[in-house]
Order: C-alpha cells, then sequence, then structure tokens
C-alpha cells in the first residue's frame, strides 16, 4: 500500500502520519525533509519559504517507491505529496478554518500566511488538486474536534474499504461568506 496524506498546512499532516506509522508499520516518507535533504528546490521566495522543484521531487519519490520492498507500506506525508504520482490512496486532512487559524497561529505563523492558508482551506485547494490526480482514489477527513487518534482510526477505515470519505463531504466554503 501507498498512502499518500496532505492537506493544508495545520490539519495535523506530521502528528497523524508518525502514528499511523507507528500503528502500521509503514515507512514514512516526509515531503519537507526530503526536500531539505536532497535539496529539490529553485530558491527562496521572497515570503522566505522555499521554491520546491516539483519535477525533481515527483522524480525523486518515484525512486523511492520503485526500490521498496516486497510487502513494505509507504506512507508519504506533506502538503505537496499530492502533486506526485504513484500512491494507491491520497488522504486529504481537512480542519475548519477557524480551527485551522489558532493552529497555524500557535505554531507561529505570520498573519498573512495564515489568511493564504485559511483561504486555500475554505476554498478546498488541496482536495480539488488531489482529487484531479486521483479522482476516486482521494478521500478527505475532517479533523476539527477529533483526537490523532480518532483520525488515524477513520484513515484505516477508508484504506480498509470499511469506509468512505469522498471529496466534497467536508465543505467550509460558507466561511469566506461570514
Amino acid at each position: 500500500m501507498i498512502l499518500f496524506i496532505t492537506g493544508t498546512p495545520g490539519t495535523g499532516k506530521t502528528t497523524v502520519s508518525k502514528l499511523f506509522k507507528e500503528q502500521f508499520s509503514f515507512t514514512l516518507v516526509d515531503i519537507n525533509g526530503l526536500v531539505e535533504d536532497e535539496k529539490l528546490y529553485t530558491g527562496i521566495h521572497k515570503k522566505g519559504y522555499k521554491i520546491v522543484d516539483i519535477p525533481a521531487l515527483c522524480s525523486k519519490l518515484d525512486d523511492i517507491i520503485n526500490n521498496l520492498g516486497d510487502g513494505e507500506d509507504l506512507l508519504v506525508e506533506g502538503h505537496l505529496s499530492h502533486f506526485c504520482g504513484g500512491a494507491d490512496r491520497v488522504i486529504v486532512l481537512r480542519a475548519h478554518p477557524d480551527t485551522l487559524g489558532d493552529r497555524l497561529q500557535d505554531k507561529g505563523f505570520k498573519d498573512a500566511k495564515i489568511a493564504e492558508n485559511v483561504e486555500a482551506e475554505a476554498l478546498d485547494v488541496c482536495a480539488f488538486e488531489a482529487y484531479q490526480e486521483y479522482g476516486d482514489r482521494t478521500s478527505e477527513v475532517d479533523t476539527t474536534g477529533k483526537n490523532p487518534e480518532e483520525v488515524v482510526d477513520i484513515i484505516k477505515m477508508i484504506v480498509d474499504g470499511e469506509k468512505t470519505s469522498p471529496v466534497g463531504g467536508v465543505d467550509f466554503s460558507g466561511y469566506l461568506g461570514s
């Protein structure tokens, strides 16, 4: 099984992925770490973040996937993972924009970056992008009000085919009108 977990920054990807890895013995690839370690970026944006070389990232991820051992399960975590191919299933973590804003503020994000990410979440940007690449192999999970263990349980049920959670079931679009 090759599972990608993506979503807007602050939705819980890192916490949930680490817990999922521990519980189900997946090999974990952290996209941010991979970009840093392999220098898969073309420069630094004036806002201070790395400009990721998506084709190079996807090529490196293809290499990792192609070198998996027999029966080895892979979990790829990061908000850019859905731009790359190779996943059997993509899970988009979501969070209500108010919750997301609070989480990003707690992480020390600047107000402009918080606003940018809250808007992206309200507009379903990651879910839409993932669905464009993966179609019905994409599911979304609302992490609002759930602890990481609950989210891991939901993801496991989706992966095992015991639960469906198609893209479009989580809708925060009304947030922008309020």
